[in-house]
């Protein structure tokens, strides 16, 4: 059901102002990754995953039903008869440039869930390296994603005062990846202090619907549907990828080792995904 945010994004980028577009994806996203964290309240309250998986299926059905009555937007419709390719996922490949804006976009989303994926989710690996008693990966997951929440709303906001989405993606990186390193090998010595690095992660992460609309403004309308669709189940499908090179590091170093491997790849390709001039200029200051 998560794939529904990508088209949920572009619908939203082609109804409001340019002004207004950070803003407006930022909210629709940041409550809907809230999500996670019901998901996990629900599973308490309800005694069993079971039961909470049911819920969260006749949600879904419910969603459907709304998605129904949804209308295209004004652009899309202006397009829609014209005999133009739409929705061609294989054109992304058959040019250079165009494969290039795609990868980079991919890139961008990869730090938010090596953080997921690995530090939240492979949250109990840490706890005996840590001297930490036992992590509840559920919890872990819950509070990162209370950080993805509110980073969201946050960064449409950071967005449109530095009036670039490039540069707002590029400090909440640099934050997250201040948040990493401590976490990795700072005090992290008990339950609570990890679940805050959770949150910390959670917040500099949470630019996961400027980084869908930055995908959407890379594109025409004829493929920007599906350059957002796409682009954020590609970074969630390179999850057990890292997960796999997590896995392989382990044989030769320690948890916390491998996964800073794991991290120094991924944020490096994800800075690589921004502008190279951007950074300099930002690094300069």
């Amino acid at each position: 059901m998560a794939g529904e945010l990508g088209a949920g994004i572009t619908l939203v980028s082609e109804s409001l102002p340019k002004n207004l577009r950070a803003i407006g994806t930022s909210v629709v996203a940041g409550f809907g990754l809230m999500g996670a964290v019901v998901a996990q309240l629900t599973v308490e309250l309800a005694g069993g995953w079971n039961i909470s998986y049911i819920i969260g299926g006749v949600m879904g059905i419910m969603l459907l039903i709304l998605r129904i009555s949804v209308s295209e937007s004004g652009i899309y419709k202006n397009i829609e008869h014209k005999n133009v390719s739409k929705g061609n996922f294989l054109s992304f490949f058959t040019n250079k440039d165009r494969l290039i804006r795609y990868l980079k976009c991919i890139a961008v989303g990869l730090p938010t869930w090596y953080c997921i994926g690995i530090l939240a989710v492979l949250a109990n690996q840490f706890a005996p390296e840590f001297g930490i008693k036992d992590i509840s990966p559920g919890k872990a997951i819950m509070w990162a994603y209370v950080g993805i929440s509110v980073g969201d709303l946050m960064s449409g906001f950071i967005s449109h005062a530095l009036k670039s989405r490039k540069m707002a993606i590029f400090y909440m990186l640099l934050f997250t990846l201040v948040g990493v390193a401590i976490m990795l090998f700072g005090n992290t010595d008990t339950e609570t202090k990890y679940y805050m690095f959770c949150v910390w992660l959670g917040l500099g992460t949470g630019y996961w619907a400027m980084f869908v609309t930055l995908a959407a403004e890379q594109f025409g309308t004829n493929i920007r549907n599906t350059a957002t669709t796409t682009v954020p189940n590609m970074v969630r499908g390179l999850v057990p990828v890292m997960i796999l090179a997590f896995d392989a590091l382990k044989g030769s170093f320690s948890v916390v080792i491998s996964a800073a491997i794991v991290g120094v790849v991924v944020f490096g390709l994800a800075s690589h995904g921004q502008s190279p001039k951007l950074m300099i200029k930002i690094l300069s200051l």
